[in-house]
Formats: structure tokens, C-alpha cells, sequence
């Protein structure tokens, strides 16, 4: 193992570490919402809304791979999941940015370049926040009155994503940065394929998570029918939104406010907060507890064999291009 190598286990440690510690907090800041929910709930439908959360983070799990595997870098599901789940913890620190350096460190004992993890967290993160302004760009109608005027600027927001998931604007763009912090360009840039699998998946976790609020909405007596719409779309919008605000962790606050806004046509004011506080304890514990079962059945793979060399793009400045010229740009990966 050469001695680059020796340092990454115990950054990767303290990275783990780090976030662990702080999705704990979060867990215990959401305490109280959680035992409101078990006492005006019924047991049932918040086991619902747990499984419906923990579906929710296996089909962004898909759409994580998808992506990466667009950009030339296939994991298999093991540590695949143990990347993305351990490093999704990362959203509970201030800054959007910690999730993806967690996958840039925890990736780079599976050979994934950081420039290649650099790049499919900012895809992800775009990907995730656009199919979100779409969907509650669909739903805007059915969100009321109050939505649209506090939120009707989300809608100027869709063609600005569209145009930054255009493949060729997205390539220029993180070729660009890649140079100024003395990287090589990417060798295998996002296809339209790529991007529009990934869109659509995440859609389904949209549709998934806003059936968690509906669930948890109709158990507080929401009419079922109205409230659907209003679930998925608020949240969609809530969620995305949240994620756009990089100084919040996990967007806190402005992810409940929005779908309280949302859900006000459909319940009081006290219970659509509440139905927007347990969805966020819901989601913390749901993070923690898959983050942990990944965690564990991949303990032993968190050492790396002695023939794992690092990436090669790992040391600042350093070519990756052969001596008679630049590595050939591919669209997508190769069949």
C-alpha cells in the first residue's frame, strides 16, 4: 500500500465520525416531534411513513448509481450503498458541500477519482433540486392560493435548471472549475440518457416521500383526495428548495415552512406543522438507520487490498493525459 493510502482510512474515519455525531443531534433536536407523532398517531401509519422514506432512499440509492455510472465510474450495490448512505449524514452539518465530500473520500477506496465525485455530487444535487421544481411546478395549481404567491418565483427557476442539466453546458461548466483548482478535465462526460434516467427516478422519490406526508396527514384527518396533490407537491417543493439553500443543514426550516404553507389548505396551521416536523424526525431517523445497516454489512470492506492503487487524478496539477496526447472524451460511459 503505497503511502498516500495511509491517510485516507483515518480521514475517512473522522468523516464518519463527524457526521455520525451530528445526525445524532439531529435526532435528538427531532425527539420531541416524534413522540407527539406516536401520541396522536397511530402505530401504523408511521410505520408506513418510515418504510415509505427508507423505499424513498432506495430509489435515490438507484438514481446515485445511475449517475455515477454515466460519468464512467460503476460501483457495485454493496459499496455503493455504503458511500451514499454513510455520506448522506453529511447534509445535517451547515453547507450543502459536506455530503459530497464525504463521497469523495469514502469513493476514493473503490478507485473513483475525486474530479468523478467531485462532479456526480453537484450532478445529483442539481438533478434532485430540478426534478423537484418540476414537480411542484406540475402541482402548483393544487398547492393554493397562499403557495403561489409566497413561492410563484420557483416556476422562473425551471428553465435555468433545464438549461444547467444541458450535457454540454454541464461538462463546460465543471471543466471550468475542475481548472481552477488544477485538475484535469473530465474523460467521460453526462449523456442525455444519463441525466433523464436519473431525472425520472428521482421523481419517483418525490412521489414517494410526499405519499409519506399524505399518509401522516390523512392519519391526522385530511381529506384524502385534496391532500395528496398538496403532499407530494409541497414537499417536492419544500425538499428542493431546502436543498438549494446551502447555508441550512438539510434545509431546516425552510423545507417545514413551505410545506406548511402548502398542506394550510387542507389542515390547521398546528397540525400541518406537525405533520412537517415529524416528517423531518421521520427522515433523521430513517438516515441514521440505513446509514447504519449499510455501515455494517460492509465492515469489512472498509480497508482497501493491497493492490488498490490510488485514482489518478488524486495528486493537484498532475496529468492524466499520455505522453502523445490528451485522454480521448467520451459521451457516456463505454459498452
Amino acid at each position: 500500500m503505497g503511502r498516500g493510502w495511509t491517510k485516507v482510512v483515518p480521514l475517512k474515519a473522522v468523516v464518519v465520525g463527524i457526521v455520525v455525531v451530528v445526525a445524532a443531534y439531529a435526532v435528538h433536536r427531532n425527539w420531541d416531534a416524534l413522540v407527539r407523532g406516536f401520541q396522536e398517531l397511530p402505530l401504523w401509519v408511521l410505520g408506513v411513513a418510515f418504510a415509505l422514506t427508507v423505499l424513498a432512499q432506495g430509489v435515490a440509492l438507484l438514481m446515485w448509481r445511475v449517475v455515477l455510472a454515466d460519468l464512467g465510474s460503476p460501483l457495485p450495490w454493496v459499496p455503493a450503498a455504503r458511500i451514499f448512505y454513510v455520506s448522506q449524514l453529511g447534509k445535517y452539518l451547515p453547507g450543502s458541500v459536506w455530503t459530497i465530500v464525504g463521497q469523495m473520500e469514502l469513493a476514493r477506496a473503490e478507485r473513483v477519482p475525486r474530479r468523478t465525485s467531485l462532479t456526480q455530487g453537484v450532478l445529483v444535487l442539481a438533478i434532485a433540486v430540478g426534478a423537484g421544481v418540476m414537480v411542484s411546478v406540475l402541482l402548483m395549481p393544487f398547492l393554493g392560493r397562499e403557495t403561489f404567491a409566497r413561492y410563484w418565483w420557483a416556476v422562473l427557476l425551471l428553465p435555468l435548471i433545464l438549461v444547467a442539466l444541458h450535457p454540454p453546458v454541464f461538462a463546460k461548466v465543471v471543466d471550468t472549475g475542475l481548472r481552477l483548482v488544477r485538475r484535469e478535465p473530465l474523460e467521460v462526460l453526462p449523456t442525455w440518457r444519463g441525466i433523464g434516467r436519473a431525472l425520472a427516478l428521482q421523481g419517483v422519490v418525490w412521489l414517494l416521500l410526499g405519499l409519506q406526508i399524505w399518509v401522516v396527514v390523512v392519519g391526522l384527518g385530511g381529506d384524502p383526495l385534496p391532500s395528496l396533490l398538496a403532499s407530494v407537491g409541497g414537499y417536492a417543493l419544500g425538499f428542493s428548495l431546502g436543498m438549494a439553500a446551502i447555508g441550512l443543514p438539510a434545509g431546516a426550516g425552510l423545507r417545514e415552512a413551505v410545506l406548511v404553507v402548502a398542506l394550510s389548505g387542507v389542515l390547521s396551521p398546528g397540525l400541518a406543522l406537525l405533520v412537517a416536523l415529524l416528517a423531518r424526525g421521520i427522515a433523521v431517523l430513517a438516515d441514521v438507520v440505513v446509514a447504519l445497516v449499510a455501515a455494517f454489512l460492509t465492515r469489512r470492506t472498509g480497508d482497501l487490498p493491497p493492490d488498490v492503487q490510488p485514482p489518478a487524478d488524486e495528486t493537484p496539477g498532475r496529468s492524466l493525459c499520455p505522453p502523445h496526447g490528451p485522454p480521448h472524451r467520451s459521451s457516456g460511459p463505454q459498452a
